[in-house]
């Protein structure tokens, strides 16, 4: 079976509303795997972020997008296998003798080539999601439009989160965050906050944390947090991640005694190209590495705990050290963390807003610096709000306290005289 030139996917659909010649390809394939006693193969990758990405650039962007992902797709399956665009957001991809390693392996290439592939818009390199899943054909009695189904089915099930919101109708206030996000990186609206970590021995300032802020063509600054799921979404993280460091970069080279930490996305975590970047600004200034922390959720870890600790391992080579946040909150276990071998924790704030009133909070966040001090990492506590809070993670022998007790975080650089 030849490779196929990517459908227009408005063509003629079977009852199930795939396209009539790629149901036909499949269910030929599927006889010629039965006949002659080999096993054939089924995948597909779908676009989670697609109707996000439409959304926010236009339909064209996305589609010269989707005709980029279409020819990498064709790239890595080869010639003997069939590619077709089989949905607005989907590909499929037949192929005529193979193995469930191969399968298996042909998905994990595919989802690293999206990784790293970009598409180039006037916001900067763009990245879209993808989910993928298989099946081996023929599978006993199995017609091929149920294997079809079953494909369809496991891809829901191990897709990206984004997969539900990105397939439903986008709101309103939603769609009005998305293009605020866009004109805010346009026009250069972006600027960082800072809030001190204090040392919990000496109560001084031993690090700030930079938050990103976007302010308004008014003036109005406002936090990032609503948007950066929108970004994800759009595929525009990868673009306010870089502007992020960039800044702390430029801080950090300003000032030789200043520590910031920044947070990234968990798809940023397996962006090889942010990763590059941070590598070339810091050979440019090597006195920066030390004195960036680098800051990465749980929910990194799960999405792909092999690539995580890769991150980790990397990026402490050139300098900065990671800290996993939000610990608690995902529940990681013993040995994933042993795995990633990240330097410092932050205890996720909803254990720590309560220690005062809440025996089990106090039991989980005395078990948890228990837990860091035996592998000799640093911890920080998150949200610390009050005096009575403060002292009982002292009492528990937490390294670093932030929050609002100590101070939110400003608008303007803390550790200058002149603020």
């Amino acid at each position: 079976m030849s490779s196929s030139a990517l459908n227009d996917p408005s063509r003629p659909l079977g009852a199930c509303g795939y396209p009539v010649s790629f149901l036909e390809a499949l269910a030929h394939l599927h006889r010629q795997a039965q006949h002659g006693g080999h096993r054939a193969g089924l995948a597909v990758l779908l676009v989670d972020n697609l109707t996000m990405m439409m959304s926010g650039y236009s339909v064209s962007a996305a589609e010269a997008m989707m005709q980029q992902i279409g020819e990498v797709i064709e790239q890595h399956a080869g010639a003997a296998c069939f590619v077709t665009r089989t949905q607005r957001d989907q590909f499929g991809i037949l192929i005529p003798k193979t193995t469930e390693e191969e399968m298996a392996a042909l998905c994990s290439t595919l989802q690293e080539a999206m990784r790293s592939h970009s598409y180039r818009s006037h916001f900067g390199d763009l990245h879209c999601i993808v989910s993928t899943a298989h099946s081996l054909l023929p599978d006993g009695e199995v017609t091929s439009e149920e294997i079809l189904g079953r494909t369809l089915v496991a891809l829901s099930e191990g897709g990206s989160p984004f997969t539900v919101e990105d397939r439903g109708v986008q709101s309103r206030e939603e769609m009005g965050l998305a293009n605020f996000l866009g004109q805010a990186i346009e026009a250069g609206r972006i600027r960082l906050a800072y809030q001190p970590v204090i040392d919990s021995k000496t109560g001084k300032v031993a690090y700030y944390e930079a938050l990103l802020r976007f302010f308004s063509e008014d003036g109005k600054i406002g936090s990032a947090g609503t948007l950066i799921p929108i970004a994800e979404r759009m595929g525009m993280i990868g673009v306010i991640d870089r502007l992020t460091l960039d800044k702390v970069i430029k801080e950090l080279r300003h000032d030789p005694e200043v520590i910031l930490a920044l947070n990234i996305s968990n798809l940023t975590t397996q962006d090889p190209a942010w990763f590059a970047h941070l590598k070339e600004e810091i050979e440019k200034t090597p006195a920066i590495g030390p004195r960036l922390i680098i800051e990465m959720t749980e929910t990194a870890i799960h999405r792909d705990l092999k690539h995580a600790a890769m991150f980790c391992a990397e990026a402490q080579a050139l300098g900065p050290m990671v800290a996993l946040d939000d610990f608690g909150a995902g529940y990681t276990s013993f040995r994933q963390l042993k795995v990633l071998s990240v330097d410092m924790v932050k205890i996720d704030g909803s254990f720590v807003k309560d220690l005062s009133d809440n025996a089990d909070s106090r039991f989980f966040v005395k078990t948890l610096l228990d837990f860091t001090r035996g592998f000799g990492l640093k911890s920080v506590a998150e949200f610390v709000e009050n005096g009575e809070v403060a002292k009982m993670l002292m009492e528990l022998g937490v390294d670093y306290m932030q929050g609002y007790y100590f101070g939110r975080p400003m608008n303007f650089r803390g550790w200058l005289k002149e603020g």
